[in-house]
């Protein structure tokens, strides 16, 4: 068997070094106490290495250098107690003086005790000083009084009603009542679908809400129909029919109650929310600035139609003058071919004051047709219009009560 030939050169030979032209090797390497250290207490690593090897001894200085200068104001801070409590304060019993000009300099203004705020309705309310108590006071009893005790019930009762609406329509409808909805009665509102929009601004002027519809709506399409909604608020209100401002309230009464809490809002839920409170507003100022012009042109007529009013009395008289004129019909001859005239008289200047009566009124009357359709339509307009002002304030109400739009409020009108 052929055995290994030994190796001719020295086991102990050094490899040939390598060449490096890199300056970090010049320099000596970071020996184990120049290298920070992390504390034992805080476990914070130290940003100055030499620090660490100090004595505990303190150093007052004088410092030399940045180094010594950083070890001096450490060893402040370690003559100082790591935890400073304190003192409690005595109670002191205030002393009567006779002169109240009289008063310690070193005590200085004397700060107010602080007050802690409150939470309402999801926002923290600072509190108020104590110099503006009276007036805060004053304020919210102003506030009280810009509605008067009817309007008052009325929102406390509206509030109560849409919180039960709120909770009824929560509830999960049984599958029968589900399953007897027509077409009539949608519950989703595709996106996008102008299809769908327009069939739902068709069905919100002829068809009123059901509650089990109303309740198998999910968020978005409450939102979709809410926004058709406000669109039609405007037209709704200068149609004049009082049963499509019945039903367009009914809508948003049923739609306002079945969205969330303002706080499982997004802020675009919210804001399609204040848009259609502000829209309400809106048209309720528009309403009572027509009704305020119209006042006005009333009352310009009536001063203009005076004058006219003592002539036609002044003709009425004369008139009824010349009825009181006319003298009864006498016979030529008692023997005369009518035997029966005069006992006919009577009547006949009874049926001749009746004509000219008639004659009269027609022509002093010319344009009056029927009194009662004209009263009747007078109600029914005065009917819509309630009806629609109804309507704006409990939009306006619901969207500031439980939606916080709270600066809609401030401009609801006020019942007289």
């Amino acid at each position: 068997m052929a055995e290994k030939r030994p190796s001719s050169m020295p086991g102990s030979a050094a490899k040939r070094p390598r060449i490096s032209y890199d300056d970090s090797d010049d320099q000596s390497e970071v020996t184990s106490y120049e290298r920070p250290r992390n504390d034992p207490l805080y476990g914070q690593k130290s940003a100055f290495p030499g620090l660490d090897d100090a004595s505990d001894e303190l150093f007052y200085g004088p410092a030399e250098d940045g180094l010594e200068y950083l070890r001096m104001v450490r060893s402040e801070a370690n003559a100082l107690p790591s935890l400073f409590a304190a003192p409690v304060p005595t109670k002191e019993i205030a002393t009567p003086t006779t002169d109240p000009q009289v008063e310690p300099s070193a005590a200085g203004p004397r700060r107010k005790p602080l007050t802690t705020g409150f939470f309402a309705d999801e926002a923290y309310i600072a509190p108020t000083d104590k110099t503006s108590d009276s007036a805060t006071a004053h304020a919210r009893d102003a506030t009280k009084q810009l509605y008067p005790d009817a309007q008052s019930s009325y929102y406390n009762l509206l509030h109560h009603r849409f919180l039960l609406l709120r909770s009824t329509l929560r509830c999960s409808p049984p599958a029968s009542a589900i399953a007897a909805l027509d077409d009539a009665h949608p519950i989703s509102l595709p996106r996008n679908h102008a299809g769908a929009r327009k069939e739902w601004r068709h069905l919100l002027l002829t068809e009123d809400p059901q509650m089990v519809q109303l309740a198998c709506m999910d968020l978005d399409s409450v939102l979709g129909v809410l926004k058709i909604l406000a669109r039609t608020i405007s037209d709704n209100v200068r149609s004049g029919s009082a049963a499509r401002v019945r039903r367009t309230g009914a809508w948003a009464w049923g739609l306002l109650g079945k969205c969330r809490d303002v706080g499982e809002l997004a802020t675009e839920e919210v804001g399609d929310i204040r848009d259609l409170g502000k829209r309400a507003l809106t048209i309720s100022q528009k309403m009572r600035e027509a009704e305020s012009t119209r006042a006005a042109e009333m009352e310009a007529e009536l001063s203009d139609s005076d004058p006219g009013e003592s002539t036609q009395a002044a003709g009425v008289g004369q008139a009824e003058g010349d009825i009181e004129s006319v003298e009864p019909l006498q016979p030529e001859e008692p023997g005369s071919e009518m035997p029966d005239a005069a006992l006919n008289q009577p009547a006949e200047l009874e049926a001749a004051k009746a004509r000219l009566q008639a004659q009269l009124q027609d022509s002093a009357d010319p344009d009056v047709a029927d009194p009662g359709d004209g009263h009747e339509d007078e109600d029914e307009s005065e009917d819509t219009a309630q009806q629609s002002r109804a309507m704006l304030d409990m939009i306006v109400t619901v969207a500031g009560e439980f939606y916080g739009q709270r600066d809609l409020l401030d401009a609801r009108e006020a019942w007289l």
